[in-house]
Parts: C-alpha cells; sequence; structure tokens
C-alpha cells in the first residue's frame, strides 16, 4: 500500500467546484504508524468516482507541523477580518487611492 491509499482517518471536503469537477479535501491517514494531514485536489472519473489527483502535499501530522499550520491559518482569517473592517469604513478612501 502506498501513502495516497491508506484509509482517510478523517475527512472533510474544504472546497467544491462544480462546473469543474473538482474538489479539495483536507484528510488525515496512517501509513506505517505514522500520522499524515493531506491536502489534495480530486476530481470526478468517468466511472463516477472521486479520485485524487497529483496536485497537493502530505505531511506528518506532528506538533510542530499543526502548531505552524494553525499559527498561518490564524493569521490569514485574522488578516481577511482585517481587510473587510477596513474595507467597511475607509471604502471611499481606498476607491479614490485605487482610482
Amino acid at each position: 500500500m502506498e501513502l495516497h491509499e491508506a484509509p482517510a482517518v478523517y475527512e472533510r471536503i474544504i472546497h467544491y467546484n462544480e462546473d469543474k469537477e473538482i474538489q479539495v479535501r483536507l484528510t488525515v491517514s496512517t501509513f506505517r504508524g505514522i500520522e499524515y494531514l493531506h491536502l489534495r485536489k480530486y476530481y470526478l472519473a468517468f466511472t463516477e468516482e472521486w479520485l485524487p489527483s497529483p496536485e497537493g502535499i502530505a505531511m506528518e501530522l506532528d506538533f510542530d507541523n499543526s502548531r505552524q499550520l494553525f499559527s498561518g491559518l490564524v493569521e490569514i482569517l485574522s488578516l481577511a477580518e482585517s481587510k473587510s473592517i477596513l474595507e467597511e469604513f475607509f471604502k471611499e478612501q481606498i476607491d479614490q487611492m485605487y482610482k
């Protein structure tokens, strides 16, 4: 069995594009006693089965990787929240700057 064939312990579709028939899935699987986190693009095959594409990443699911991933996501969400707040209150000024 290869890493990409390991059964998922956790799986969640985090993006679905119906027009292009692709999904991005977040999965956790165990392979040879090591837990891995996968973020991978899936495509709908002619057999109507969702199959993993070569596009994606797999990394060991350990404390350091999890902490760094969590920190990065929190930072992205904070920036997105800040951006929407700034756009809401300073929309006119931002529009004038980019005209």
